[in-house]
């Protein structure tokens, strides 16, 4: 496989890869891939840069004005949602008793 072809198989399996998806024959043909290619160690370097980034603001508790602004903003999404929706059909016994003709 070419060197290009190597760089476009990473970049599609790396995000896998960094999420343990990917069996260990296959990360280290990723692995090995990066260590010779300057364009996609980067690529690796700055992805696990981001994702470690993302994982600890993750882990940081909101503030509670933050909190209570962002509740309040989903509270509304939903009920707008919901004015969106038709009404639920019910099956109830009733509506199934209403039919009968005895």
């Amino acid at each position: 496989m070419s060197d290009d072809g190597k760089c476009r198989v990473l970049a599609e399996r790396l995000s896998a890869s960094l999420d343990g998806d990917l069996d260990a024959a296959e990360c280290r043909r990723l692995q090995r891939h990066a260590r010779d290619c300057p364009r996609c160690a980067r690529i690796v370097r700055e992805l696990e840069r981001t994702t470690g980034l993302c994982r600890r603001a993750a882990e940081a508790p909101l503030p509670a004005p933050i909190r209570r602004l962002a509740l309040a903003r989903v509270r509304a999404l939903m009920q707008a949602e919901a004015g969106r929706r038709p009404p639920a059909t019910r099956r109830s016994g009733a509506t199934r008793r209403s039919r009968r003709t005895d």
